[in-house]
């Protein structure tokens, strides 16, 4: 599901315009039946608004791209795996953040041979430059298990490790459907056009996923304690309701 950055910015802006608007409802009809009639009318409106903003399968709605519909194609049997396990680390953002640059970085170093290989004219060159970096201190830990020397390549340096293990899961699960819709590509502008929009959608859908983890709506606040916003205070929830 290739969906535009300006898409998810317009999406996201609207989530917390929203939340802005129930915080002054709340602060406005605390404990009112009325409060709790129009919250759940607003609730309504929201999910309804983020499912129309959802980008349909490429049947309905194909670009002038082939690079970007197989990426299309892509998205919609790769996103719900992607989206289970970043929403599955709860307990902290940075776990989030872990699991978000593990999964970025092992598309690019995943794709990374085969974008050698597209380039041809550089793909000798690149070859010499990896022999001549091998170095006896980068000899793998015999001692390690396999699979754990793959966790510990896979990681990132600085990196939280439970975000990590969970990116290494996941990935696991989609490299395949990745590797293969890349190689389906031979057109240098399709090629670039489904790398870069698979890692700047990637980043995008990370960001939305994170603004959906948070509270839909903020701890109710009194009436001195909201500052004056014109864009949103002045507008009722009935006007909301009409956008």
């Amino acid at each position: 599901m290739y969906i535009d950055r300006q898409e998810i910015v317009e999406e996201i802006r609207l989530r917390k315009l929203i939340r802005k608007a129930i915080v002054i409802a709340e602060a406005k009809r605390a404990n009112s039946q009325q409060q709790l009639d129009e919250e759940q009318r607003l609730r309504k409106i929201v999910r309804n608004l983020i499912a129309e903003a959802a980008v349909g399968d490429t049947e309905d709605s194909p670009y002038d791209s082939t690079g970007l519909n197989v990426l299309n194609t892509l998205f919609d049997n790769i996103l719900k795996t992607i989206e289970t396990g970043y929403k599955e680390l709860a307990s902290s953002k940075e776990q989030r953040d872990s699991f978000a640059s593990h999964m970025l970085k092992a598309v690019e170093n995943t794709l990374a041979p085969l974008r050698a290989m597209d380039k041809s004219d550089q793909l000798d060159e690149d070859i010499d430059i990896n022999l001549s970096q091998d170095r006896p201190e980068d000899m793998a830990d015999i001692r390690i298990d396999k699979a754990e020397q793959e966790v510990e390549d896979f990681g990132i340096e600085g990196q939280d490790l439970t975000g990590r293990d969970k990116a290494y899961e996941t990935f696991n699960k989609v490299e395949t459907q990745i590797v293969e819709a890349y190689k389906t590509l031979h057109s240098q502008d399709d090629i670039k056009s489904f790398y870069d929009g698979l890692l700047m959608n990637l980043d995008l859908y990370f960001k939305k996923f994170e603004d959906e983890i948070q509270p839909s709506v903020s701890a109710p606040e009194t009436a001195a304690d909201v500052q004056p916003e014109p864009d949103v205070e002045d507008t009722d929830l009935a006007d909301i309701a009409d956008l």
